[in-house]
C-alpha cells in the first residue's frame, strides 16, 4: 500500500513492515509470489533521503503454545490436567520469512528469511481446577544485509518474551459436566530485545475462554476465544494516513480437532487473529502428531502455512519437541485396542490374557489366570504352578500324596485330605461327622444345618447363619421374617419391607441395600441435607437389629480424575457417613469405614450414566464388632 504523497513510502512484511529507502516503495501484506502469504504488515513513511533506520520494537512471535497440552499444543481448550500432575517441554520452532519487504506487489527484498526459536515450557495442576504455567522463548534469526532496503539488520539473537499463565476449571467432562469449559489469563513479562524484535511495547496480556467436547472414545472438538490485549496502541509507520499497522488490542482464537487413532494422537487446528486496531487479519492451519512413549514422555510435531498479513504471521512454520511429566490421562487414552495406561482404564485388558487391567497383578505381559494375570511356569509339571509350588523342582504326587503345597513328603494318616503337618486331628478324619474345615478334626454340627455347635447359638435347632445357626421368626408377624424385616417389631407390608411407612434402604443378605444414593458435595465429604433421610433409614435399621455386629461403610468412586486423591475422597466421605450414623445413635464400634476409590466398578466408566452408578456408598455386613454386647433373638416358643 503507497502513501498519500509522493515523498512518502511504505514498507511491510509478510510478518512485519518498516521504513522503506526509496520513493515509492511499499514492505505489502502479502508475499508477492505466494498470495496466501501473510505476515506482520507494518507501514512506515519516511523522506525519499532517509538513511536505513531501524525497526520499531515489537514482539514478531504470534503463537503461544499451551505448556499442559492436555488436548491440543497449542490451544487453551478447557481441559486442564488433574491435580498433581506436570508437564515439562522443550520445543523447537521454525518460522520461514516472517519479515519481506514488497513493493507495488513485488518483493523487493527479505528482512528476516529465517527464524528458530527453543521454547522452554511447563504445567503444574495445583487442584483439578487450577493449571499454573510458563514458557520462556530463546530467539535466533538470519537474513540478508538490509542496508540497500533502508532498513537496519535486526540483531540475529536474543531472549524471547516469556510468558506466564493461570488457567481455571469451571465445567469438566471427567467430573461429569456437559463440557470441558475453563478460564485462560496469560501475561507477558516485560523482558526481551526490541533489536531482535522479541518484545512489545507497554504491558501485554491475554484473558481467554476455552471449551470442549468428546465425541465418543476417539475423537474430540475445541475451541480458543479471546485477545491480545496491549495497553499501548501505536503504528508502526504514524506518518501514513490512514494508518494500517496499528499494534494494539486484537481478538483471535482458533478451533480444533483431535483424535486417537493407530496409537497415535492427531490434531488439525485453524486459528485466526481479527485487529481491533487497524491493522490486517490473518489465519493459519496446522496439523500434528503425538507419539506417546513410556513413563509419560511424548514427542510430537506440528506445522502449516499461514494465510494474510497480522504481524508476526510467516509464510508456514513447524514445529517439534519433547514433553514429560506424569503419565497424562488425555481424553483418547481409554481407547479399547490402542496403548494406554492400565491404571487409568481399569476395564480394559492391555495384555489381552483375559483378566482386566484393575485384576491383573502384571497388567503388561499376558499371564495366567490363577496367578492373577502373571506369567508362570510349571516346572516338576505337578500341575502347580512355580510361583504356587513350594517344592517347584519336585512333582507333589511323587510318593503317592497330593495337596495344595506342591511337595511329596506330606503324609496324611487319617486320609482325610489335610496333612499330618496342618492337621490338628492326625488320627481322626476332619470328615467323620459329615463336616469339613480347614484344621483337621472332626467338628459336630447336631442340627445340620451348617453351623459348627462351637459357633451355633442354637446347636439343636437348624437355622440359617445368618441367624449363627437360630431359626428364622417373626416377632410382630406381618409374615417378613426378622433378620430380613426393617421393622421387627411393629407389623408392616412388604413393599415397605415390614413397616408402616415407606423405606428408602432394606435390610438383606449380608447388605443393608440403598433403595436411592448418597449424594455429597461436588469434591468434598459433606453430606448433602437431601440425603438425610436415606441415612436416617439405615440408623433406624441397625438400631432395630442389634444382631448385625459389624457393618463396613463402603466409600466408592468413578476413574475420572487422580487415583489417589479419589481414594482419599471416598475415605473421607466413608467417614462422613459413619460420623453421621454415630450422631444418630449407632454404636461406633459397630461401624468400619472403607474408602475404596476407583478400584470396585460396578459400571462401565466410559459412559455418564456408568460412573454416576460407579460413585457410591454400600454398607456390607461384614461380622462381629469388638466390645460390643449385643442379643440374639430366642427361638419361637413353638420350635423344639
Amino acid at each position: 500500500m503507497r502513501a498519500k504523497h509522493s515523498a512518502s513510502q511504505v514498507w511491510r512484511t509478510p510478518a512485519c513492515a518498516f521504513p522503506a529507502p526509496r520513493e515509492g516503495e511499499e514492505l505489502l501484506s502479502s508475499h508477492p509470489y505466494h498470495p496466501w502469504l501473510g505476515g506482520l504488515a507494518v507501514l512506515w513513511a519516511v523522506t525519499a533521503q532517509a538513511q536505513a533506520q531501524r525497526i520499531p520494537g515489537i514482539e514478531l512471535e504470534r503463537l503461544q503454545l499451551n505448556p499442559g497440552a492436555r488436548d491440543s499444543l497449542v490451544l487453551s481448550t478447557g481441559d486442564l490436567m488433574s491435580r498433581g500432575e506436570y508437564r515439562l517441554g522443550f520445543t523447537g520452532h521454525y518460522e520461514k520469512e516472517p519479515l519481506v519487504l514488497v513493493s507495488g506487489g513485488e518483493q523487493q527484498g527479505v528482512i528476516v528469511s529465517n527464524r528458530v526459536t527453543v521454547h522452554l515450557s511447563g504445567a503444574y495442576a495445583i487442584t483439578d481446577w487450577l493449571e499454573l504455567g510458563a514458557q520462556v522463548p530463546i530467539v535466533s534469526q538470519w537474513g540478508p544485509d538490509t542496508a540497500a532496503l533502508g532498513v537496519a539488520t535486526p540483531s540475529t539473537s536474543a531472549l524471547g518474551t516469556p510468558w506466564v499463565q493461570a488457567r481455571a476449571g469451571i465445567l469438566s467432562e471427567q467430573r461429569g459436566g456437559l463440557m470441558d469449559l475453563g478460564l485462560h489469563l496469560g501475561a507477558a513479562l516485560p523482558i526481551g530485545s526490541t533489536e531482535t524484535l522479541t518484545r512489545d511495547q507497554g504491558f501485554v496480556f491475554s484473558p481467554r475462554l476455552g471449551l470442549g467436547k468428546q465425541l465418543g472414545g476417539t475423537w474430540r472438538v475445541g475451541a480458543d476465544l479471546g485477545a491480545l490485549v496491549r495497553t499501548k496502541t501505536y503504528a508502526l509507520s504514524p506518518n501514513t494516513q490512514p494508518h494500517l499497522d496499528e499494534q494494539g488490542t486484537e481478538l483471535n482464537g482458533g478451533v480444533n480437532l483431535s483424535a486417537g487413532l493407530l496409537g497415535f494422537r492427531q490434531e488439525l487446528v485453524v486459528r485466526g487473529t481479527l485487529p481491533v486496531a487497524d491493522a490486517p487479519e490473518s489465519m493459519e492451519v496446522l496439523l500434528g502428531v503425538r507419539v506417546p512413549m513410556p513413563a509419560g514422555t511424548e514427542v510430537y510435531a506440528m506445522g502449516g502455512p499461514g494465510f494474510g498479513s497480522t504481524p508476526g504471521t510467516p509464510s508456514f512454520r513447524v514445529l517439534a519437541g519433547l514433553t514429560f511429566g506424569t503419565p497424562a490421562s488425555t481424553p483418547n487414552a481409554c481407547v479399547e485396542g490402542q496403548p494406554h495406561d492400565p491404571a487409568r482404564c481399569p476395564d480394559f485388558d492391555l495384555d489381552g490374557d483375559g483378566i482386566k487391567n484393575a485384576a491383573d497383578h502384571c497388567p503388561t505381559v499376558e499371564g495366567l489366570s490363577e496367578l492373577n494375570g502373571c506369567p508362570d511356569g510349571d516346572d516338576d509339571g505337578d500341575g502347580l504352578p512355580n510361583l504356587a509350588d513350594r517344592c517347584p523342582k519336585e512333582a507333589e504326587n511323587f510318593n503317592g500324596f497330593e495337596d495344595q503345597d506342591g511337595c511329596p513328603d506330606d503324609p496324611d494318616t487319617d486320609g482325610d485330605g489335610i496333612s499330618d503337618a496342618k492337621d490338628q486331628c492326625p488320627d481322626q478324619a476332619e470328615d467323620k461327622d459329615g463336616f469339613q474345615d480347614e484344621d483337621g478334626c472332626p467338628d459336630p454340627d447336631n442340627d445340620n444345618d451348617g453351623v459348627l455347635d462351637t459357633a451355633d447359638r442354637c446347636p439343636n435347632e437348624a437355622g440359617p447363619k445368618e441367624n449363627r445357626g437360630c431359626p428364622d421368626k417373626d416377632t410382630d408377624g406381618d409374615g417378613i421374617v426378622d433378620r430380613l424385616d426393617n421393622c421387627p417389631t411393629e407389623p408392616g407390608p412388604a413393599k415397605n419391607h415390614g413397616c408402616k411407612e415407606k423405606q428408602l434402604a432394606q435390610i438383606g443378605e449380608n447388605r443393608i441395600q440403598l433403595l436411592e444414593a448418597v449424594y455429597f458435595e461436588n469434591n468434598k465429604d459433606i453430606i448433602i441435607a437431601r440425603s438425610n433421610k436415606l441415612l436416617d433409614t439405615v440408623a433406624n435399621i441397625l438400631i432395630a437389629h442389634p444382631e448385625v455386629e459389624k457393618v463396613r461403610v463402603e466409600g466408592h468412586t468413578d476413574n475420572r480424575g487422580n487415583p489417589d486423591y479419589n481414594l482419599d475422597l471416598s475415605q473421607r466421605r466413608a467417614d462422613a457417613v459413619v460420623r453421621y450414623l454415630v450422631s444418630k445413635g449407632v454404636a461406633r464400634e459397630r461401624l468400619d469405614a472403607k474408602g475404596f476409590g476407583p478400584t470396585q466398578p460396578i459400571a462401565d466408566n466410559n459412559t455418564t450414566q456408568g460412573r454416576a452408578k460407579n460413585r457410591r456408598v454400600e454398607f456390607k455386613i461384614v461380622g462381629d464388632a469388638e466390645g460390643v454386647q449385643t442379643q440374639q433373638g430366642e427361638p419361637s416358643p413353638d420350635t423344639h
